[in-house]
C-alpha cells in the first residue's frame, strides 16, 4: 500500500476579493500557502493551516471554511497526497514572506491565479480558486 501524506493549502482572500499567492524560492513557481499536516502529532486541519500561515506569511487565521479535498495519486513511487483546501477572509496581520523556502508573495484576482507560473503540484488549487463562490455557497 502506498504511503499517504495529508497537506493543507489555504485560499487567503483579502477584503478586495484578491487571493494570496506565494512563490517557492527553489523553483520560482507560485502556489497557495500551506504544507504538510503533522501526522505524528495528530494535528487538526485548522491548526495545521494556522501553523503554516504563521510560518510562511506571518498571519493568523481567525476563522476558516473547508472548501474541498483533492486526492493526488501519481503513477510512480511517490506517495498519495490528500490535499485539503480551506478558505479564510478573516485573518490578522499583513502578509510578508517569513519562510526560507519562499521568496515572494502577491495578491491576485481569482481569474489571474490560473495564469500564474504555478508549481506543478499546485494545480489542485486552480479549481478551488476558480470556483470559490460556488464552494462557499
Amino acid at each position: 500500500m502506498k504511503e499517504t501524506i495529508d497537506v493543507v493549502k489555504i485560499v487567503v482572500e483579502n477584503s478586495e476579493g484578491l487571493i494570496l499567492a506565494v512563490r517557492e524560492r527553489e523553483s520560482g513557481k507560485w502556489e497557495l500557502p500551506g504544507g504538510k499536516i503533522d501526522s505524528e502529532l495528530d494535528e487538526a486541519l485548522f491548526h495545521a493551516a494556522n501553523r503554516e500561515l504563521k510560518e510562511e506569511v506571518n498571519i493568523k487565521m481567525n476563522s476558516a471554511s473547508k472548501l474541498v479535498r483533492t486526492e493526488i495519486e501519481e503513477f510512480n513511487e511517490k506517495p498519495i497526497v490528500n490535499c485539503f483546501i480551506v478558505h479564510t477572509d478573516d485573518f490578522t496581520g499583513l502578509p510578508e514572506v517569513s519562510a526560507d523556502e519562499l521568496d515572494d508573495l502577491k495578491w491576485v484576482e481569482p481569474s489571474e491565479y490560473k495564469g500564474l507560473d504555478w508549481h506543478a503540484d499546485s494545480g489542485y488549487g486552480i479549481p478551488a480558486v476558480e470556483n470559490i463562490e460556488h464552494y462557499l455557497d
